[in-house]
């Protein structure tokens, strides 16, 4: 027991988090009464079902809507015994919305439907019986209604005994059953029906009964019949005590017609008189056994009747046909007006009143000569739908006068029918014809004038879809000429135009007068075919198009719709295929469009893209960028360019060129101090005044490097003079080793300032001697330094 307390207390917080975590749906379904005239405010009734909704109905709030009105509902918890009625603007019923707040503060979803309804026609032809062989003895009971209900009707099926105690039950369908238990046998009972709906409540007549007499009698069994005269016989016993006679009911109709017609009274047989020939007639019987006594009471006594046999077909014998053919032709559809196509209609059945073998043509000559073609008969199932049935295409050939076609059967041969020829040329000013869509037709009417129609023998309209297709079967209808209007009912398709035409036949002759398309349902266009452009110039174009095909067209142009980019489109007329737009900018690129109109909107846009011309003397923005501003960028990239690698050669001489500081040559030159960049003379004292030229001096012996030698000067010109004496120590040895002073070919002899010459030249010895010392030229001297020689 524990255990079991302990699991219980684990599940519970479980289901109640699962119940929370369900998301919660109310239905509300809403009728108002079609049946009543519609006023300013309808009353609309709404019950609602709910799926996640605690069974606590004050738990959540609903609110039903309309654009106008707002409704409080009571509770969430309205069924089929407590509806809630709500009155609405008459425009508003299609407009009706709820929603469901809850105290849970979770989002609730909540859906409404409105629908048209009636209330429940009374019940009737309530029958009560026991049905036979069964042993169990329940009373089964079921009743009819005048149509079947569009809102849900609950049934409630009542009964009241000998004592006057009232029970009942409740049943969805039209059908119930009082149980064995719940009645007394051979007493008298009283049933009646209720239905009831949200928009009202109705119930049928009483009905009484004896419990002990409503035992169901066998149903009959149609055993053969006899086709001349058409008489049909059954079987059927009542083996009921006290029940030793019976009556019948006999309903029959053909296959056509879906009307039973009912005849009553009849034991053992029924005869059909005057049946149509060649016809299927369907049979079926039901009868009742019939009390010897109390003859007086038979009138006031409930008598039960047997179930229907089932349904007992019968097929007349065939007989010759009566009638003519209904038969037209069709020549305009044709490339070639000397070839015409033959329709008919097929014969009914009671007119065929047989099975037609073949059709026999016959055409009958300007001498008089007859020729007859007999066609084999043939069904055409793809325009079966249309009532007629295409014959033969065959050539008009001069000097035939007449065309007769009739049927032909096992029993004989249909009068010959003649064919109106077509006639061309006649004038037909002042006739008016016009069709109009009207509840799923089509609606034809016109006019003739006078002087016109007191020769017609008749009008012919016919109409024919305009698809290409050669299985596309023509029909057509004879109208009286006293009538000037038609309607065609079919199974006329959306979007697809049909070819309607008038004709008039006078003088045995038909006569074309008018024919115009019609649309049960216009729908959009589709695009403009083959659209492009042409006669470009500077300020104008020229836009050209064809007409979408009527068959793809899906509605009547009423106008095509041109413009060029985002602008505004011009209308243009339905029969044109070219319109010139002007005033455009020269050099531009444009994308022109047009789209085709119906009255139900405009369709999709063809588009292309072209550039008008370059105006005469006018440069254009583009040819100027390419001529003038591109060059002039890729000049200052060049510029830029060349700077930037002359300062980056600039930079490399820099980094090459010795430091002319460290040649011997200007040591005379005694410089003060150090110049202050590297290959930079700015600041400097030296001024070289005077270059004298000497011949050249071969020399004799090879020069040796003296980059030690300079390089070791340089650096003890620019070490602190503790470490001089280190470098001078290491540089003397390598001078030993150098050639003398005419070992050299002496490019440059001397350098003379004019300040020294000015002061008297009294240190050419001490030069000479210090020209001694260096036995070799530097580097730099020798190649940067320029040589000239003696002429």
């Amino acid at each position: 027991m524990a255990w079991t307390n302990l699991i219980l207390c684990f599940y519970i917080p479980i289901y109640m988090w699962i119940c929370c975590q369900a998301s919660s749906v109310v239905n509300v379904n809403c009728w108002w009464n079609q049946s009543l005239p519609i006023a300013d405010n309808v009353s609309v009734v709404c019950l609602t079902s709910s799926q996640g909704i605690p069974h606590n109905c004050d738990f959540c709030q609903l609110d039903v809507m309309t654009p106008s009105q707002r409704h409080q509902l009571p509770n969430t918890c309205a069924n089929i015994s407590n509806p809630f009625v709500i009155s609405v603007a008459s425009d508003d019923r299609g407009h009706i919305r709820c929603m469901l707040k809850c105290r849970d503060n979770k989002e609730h979803t909540c859906n409404v439907t409105v629908l048209g309804g009636n209330p429940p026609s009374p019940p009737s032809g309530l029958d009560c019986a026991i049905e036979h062989m069964d042993i169990d003895m329940d009373i089964h009971c079921s009743w009819s209604t005048a149509y079947k209900p569009v809102i849900p009707t609950i049934y409630t099926l009542h009964w009241k005994d000998y004592e006057g105690k009232i029970r009942s039950r409740v049943s969805e369908n039209e059908h119930c059953v009082i149980k064995r238990s719940e009645y007394e046998k051979c007493n008298e009972m009283t049933v009646w029906v209720t239905a009831r709906n949200v928009l009202g409540t109705t119930q049928s007549q009483e009905f009484e009964f004896n419990t002990g007499r409503i035992i169901r009698p066998t149903t009959p069994d149609i055993t053969y019949h006899t086709s001349t005269p058409l008489e049909i016989f059954w079987e059927m016993s009542c083996d009921i005590p006290g029940f030793p006679g019976k009556k019948c009911e006999v309903q029959y109709h053909t296959v056509d017609d879906v009307n039973w017609t009912k005849v009553d009274d009849y034991q053992v047989s029924f005869w059909l008189e005057d049946p149509q020939p060649f016809t299927e007639y369907q049979f079926r019987v039901r009868c009742r056994c019939e009390h010897e006594e109390h003859e007086e009471h038979k009138e006031h006594e409930h008598k039960v009747i047997s179930n229907w046999t089932s349904v007992y077909l019968v097929r007349t014998p065939p007989a010759a046909p009566v009638g003519k053919l209904d038969v037209w032709s069709d020549c305009t559809s044709n490339f070639d007006t000397s070839f015409c196509n033959v329709y008919w209609k097929e014969m009914p059945v009671y007119q065929a009143r047989g099975e037609i073998n073949n059709y026999i043509v016959t055409f009958k000559l300007k001498n008089g000569t007859e020729i007859e073609q007999v066609t084999r008969q043939r069904r055409d199932t793809k325009s079966q739908h249309s009532g007629c049935q295409r014959l033969r295409r065959f050539s008009l050939l001069p000097g035939v006068v007449g065309v007769f076609v009739s049927a032909n059967t096992s029993m004989g041969t249909s009068d010959p029918t003649f064919m109106a020829l077509p006639v061309q040329g006649l004038s037909t000013p002042g006739v008016n014809l016009s069709v109009t869509e009207m509840n799923q037709k089509l609606v034809v009417s016109w006019s003739v004038p006078s002087r016109l129609s007191k020769n017609i023998q008749e009008y012919v309209v016919q109409h024919v879809s305009v698809e290409p297709s050669h299985t596309s079967c023509l029909n057509w209808t004879r109208v009286n000429k006293t009538q000037s209007s038609v309607t065609f009912t079919g199974e006329f398709r959306n979007y697809t135009a049909y070819n309607v035409s008038l004709f008039a036949v006078i003088n045995n002759s038909s006569n074309f007068l008018r024919s115009a398309l019609a649309y049960k349902l216009q729908g959009v266009p589709p695009k403009v075919p083959e659209f492009h452009v042409k006669n470009i110039s500077h300020t104008s174009v020229t836009l050209i198009w064809s007409h979408i095909p009527v068959h793809e067209s899906k509605g009547v142009i009423l106008q095509y719709t041109v413009g060029v980019n985002e602008a505004t489109g011009v209308n243009v007329s339905s029969d044109r295929t070219s319109y010139q737009i002007s005033e455009l900018e020269p050099a531009q690129q444009y994308q022109a469009w047009v789209s085709a109109v119906t009255v139900a909107g405009e369709g999709a846009r063809s588009i292309t893209t072209f550039s008008t011309e370059d105006k005469p003397g006018y440069v254009t923005p583009t040819l100027l960028a390419i001529f003038i501003v591109i060059p002039l960028f890729v000049l200052t990239l060049l510029i830029v360019l060349i700077v930037m690698l002359r300062s980056s050669i600039s930079m490399l001489c820099f980094e090459v060129i010795p430091d002319p500081t460290n040649s011997k040559s200007f040591k005379h030159a005694n410089f003060q101090h150090v110049w202050p960049g590297i290959c930079s003379t700015s600041g400097s004292v030296l001024k070289i005044s005077e270059l004298e030229i000497v011949e050249n001096l071969i020399s004799v012996t090879a020069i040796p490097p003296c980059e030690t030698i300079l390089d070791t000067e340089f650096q003890r010109d620019h070490k602190p003079d503790g470490d001089r004496e280190i470098i001078e120590d290491n540089v003397e040895p390598a001078r030993e080793t150098v050639s003398g002073r005419d070992g050299w070919r002496k490019d440059y002899s001397e350098m003379v300032d004019t300040d020294e010459e000015e002061g008297g030249g009294g240190d050419e010895e001490d030069d000479d001697d210090e020209w001694e010392e260096q036995n070799c030229v530097s580097d730099y001297e020798r190649h940067f330094m320029p040589s000239v020689e003696a002429i």
